[in-house]
């Protein structure tokens, strides 16, 4: 038992099942493999993709879910368009797009406050977005309860922001008010931790903890052999894998060696690494690659595409596959004989993304082309490949040796993969304790 069910929590999230959202997922796990009587405020985005097999039975263990619709009026979409139009230098970037919920999330908790006599014993608030750390402020001042803010991201510090410098400013002075106010504040890795607080008071400092993702090892399929059913879909370009109904991924089909990525491909995150480690491959030791493919499921834009390269690239040895449903992704990961990360090149790199923590529920050998940080220290630990997408050799180095790893292993139908004790650290139930001990160190 993780803790006293008697125990009131009232969990902030714009994020929540089926919303098709990384945070989502993550955030109903966590609640789920808790034992607190949880009420959850979320939005119904309407417009948004969702996802039915994205932890379908998230609201089954809460007290109540609130569902606050956004965005909340058609003149608010409206203004929204005008100022992305104009590129207005503050409108929807303090601290971003989401904060006119805020008001109506407040409003929907004080009147399920009132109609059942409710006050929580601890609050929660989960940013991204880092709107829901707002309406964390005024519920402390609401109810005065001890406040948990959990940060999946750097907020201020993070280097992917392109905000103007008055809404930096004003968001420096925002997350200063949040990381004085909150009794705890949460981040998913150490690098984060020295990242963001490092301008903070000592005693700040203090107050901060790691609480990586977790993987359920319950939503993986089962495997027979090298058969897993219900993994289908088909490429979206390039050729490639085809399966109808159940059917055979890996090594298993055709022979060929499956590398897989799953996510989205944006920003500064391309296949670029990947396109240019196989470029040198090709031309010096072509015969490596030999019954291997890769397959990169998700968006890919065409800006992305065209800037990596990939239509250079010999036809099937790289093919995209459109975006499925969470569990088919991680029944995808399950049957590849090895799975990839991609970043953008950085001099270090503090995000530890949910992707990678899926991949180790997978059991499937990692190849990290990552900067040093977080995700390359993961993947090391594990005892993956790893290479700074900024160094060609060093890539084409980890991948051949992972590819010759792979063809040595012997597919997708060896057990799995990963130094057991680091996999156990991100085992949803083993996240989830070292969660309640934080609210309980919060509850006294």
């Amino acid at each position: 038992m993780h803790d006293d069910p008697t125990h009131e929590l009232l969990a902030v999230s714009f994020s929540f099942p089926p919303l098709a959202a990384p945070r989502s997922g993550q955030v109903a796990r966590l609640l789920r493999h808790l034992r607190f009587t949880t009420t959850v405020v979320c939005a119904d985005e309407r417009g948004a993709r969702l996802d039915p097999t994205l932890e379908p039975d998230a609201e089954s263990r809460l007290r109540a879910c609130l569902r606050v619709p956004f965005p909340p009026t058609r003149a608010r979409r409206l203004a929204d368009r005008v100022a992305a139009r104009l590129r207005l230098p503050v409108w929807g970037k303090i601290p971003d797009e989401y904060r006119s919920w805020g008001r109506p999330a407040l409003k929907a908790i004080r009147e399920f406050a009132a109609e059942h006599d409710y006050r929580p014993d601890v609050v929660v608030t989960f940013g991204q977005p880092m709107s829901d750390h707002l309406i964390g402020l005024r519920l402390k001042t609401i109810f005065g309860a001890p406040w948990l803010a959990h940060f999946s991201d750097p907020w201020v510090d993070n280097p992917f922001d392109r905000r103007d410098s008055l809404a930096r400013r004003v968001n420096r002075s925002l997350e200063r008010r949040v990381m004085e106010r909150a009794d705890l504040l949460v981040f998913t890795s150490e690098e984060t931790v020295e990242l963001v607080m490092s301008k903070y008071p000592a005693a700040w400092r203090e107050k901060a903890r790691v609480l990586p993702h977790s993987f359920d090892p319950a939503l993986y399929p089962r495997r027979v052999g090298k058969t897993v059913e219900g993994v289908g879909g088909e490429d979206e370009e390039g050729g490639g894998v085809k399966n109808e109904g159940g059917g055979k991924a890996g090594s298993e089909e055709g022979g060929k060696i499956i590398v897989r990525y799953t996510g989205e491909f944006y920003g500064r995150r391309t296949p670029r690494p990947l396109v240019g480690t196989l470029r040198a491959i090709l031309a010096d030791a072509p015969r490596l690659l030999e019954g291997v493919r890769f397959e990169l499921i998700g968006p890919v834009s065409p800006d992305a595409r065209k800037e990596s390269g990939l239509e250079s690239l010999p036809a099937g040895l790289v093919v995209t596959r459109p975006p499925v449903g969470y569990a088919e992704s991680l029944s995808l990961a399950a049957t590849a004989d090895g799975l990839l990360v991609i970043d953008a090149p950085a001099a270090r790199s503090v995000f530890l993304p949910s992707k990678l923590v899926d991949y180790i529920g997978a059991g499937r050998p990692i190849l990290g082309l990552t900067p040093p940080g977080a995700s390359a220290r993961l993947i090391n630990q594990l005892g993956g490949w790893v290479a700074d997408p900024s160094q060609s050799s060093a890539m084409r180095r980890a991948t051949e040796t992972f590819l010759a790893f792979l063809l040595e292993r012997g597919g997708a139908s060896a057990g799995p993969w990963g130094e057991p004790p680091v996999r156990a650290l991100y085992e949803a139930d083993a996240v989830a304790e070292s969660f309640a001990a934080m609210l309980r160190e919060l509850l006294g």
